[in-house]
């Protein structure tokens, strides 16, 4: 049983259900300048659900505004496409998928031409989150699906997906709303369906 409600602005982008609560999370714009993630507005209207087990407004509002931020080094679609095609085409794309770690966690995270500060930003966020929801029997995770169709239902996914093909990857944000469903959530893995065994993929947070 779910249901599809608003608060006061559009901005809250969620489905809410009696076990989950699914919020669009857009991962990558279409140019590096553009920063996507949640819903404009998101933060401005804290989920009934966490309002009554004692999460406030301005928790909800630094959570948010933590995540935005991190969206400033995710990875942009042209980006990726210069860094994997540009100018060696197919070549470069094999090659790069195959020797170059650009996802992991290490040292040289923060060059322009690896992601893997966004993703180790992600994970950081989520176990912030999680050291405050976990004791309440909630829990949080960034999921992703591909294809777009098998990912659940969130209150513009009939937007996002609208002109997309079946490699469009679909981020959310699932917060499980009691204890056997924090359970359940924790072992799901952040991949549905993407499959990302090349070495440019190790390290993938979602």
């Amino acid at each position: 049983l779910t249901k599809i409600i608003c608060g006061e602005s559009s901005g809250i982008n969620a489905e809410y259900g009696g076990n989950r609560i699914n919020i669009d999370f857009e991962k990558h714009g279409c140019c590096p300048w553009e920063i996507v993630g949640l819903p404009d507005d998101c933060e401005r209207y804290v989920p009934q659900e966490l309002a009554s087990r004692g999460i406030s407004q301005s928790q909800w509002e630094e959570w948010c505004d933590d995540l935005m931020k991190n969206q400033k080094k995710a990875p942009s679609i042209s980006g990726c496409l210069c860094l994997f095609c540009f100018p060696g085409l197919f070549v470069q794309c094999i090659l790069c998928a195959m020797l170059c770690p650009i996802s992991g966690n290490h040292p040289l995270k923060f060059l322009p031409c690896c992601y893997g500060d966004w993703h180790h930003g992600l994970d950081k966020w989520q176990q912030k989150v999680n050291k405050v929801l976990n004791p309440l029997d909630m829990h949080a995770k960034l999921k992703t699906y591909k294809p777009h169709g098998n990912a659940p239902k969130t209150l513009n996914k009939s937007t996002r997906v609208a002109g997309k093909d079946e490699n469009y990857e679909f981020g959310i944000l699932v917060i499980a709303l009691n204890a056997d469903e924090s359970r359940k959530l924790m072992m799901e893995p952040w991949c549905n369906g993407v499959n990302d065994g090349c070495t440019s993929g190790f390290g993938r947070f979602m």
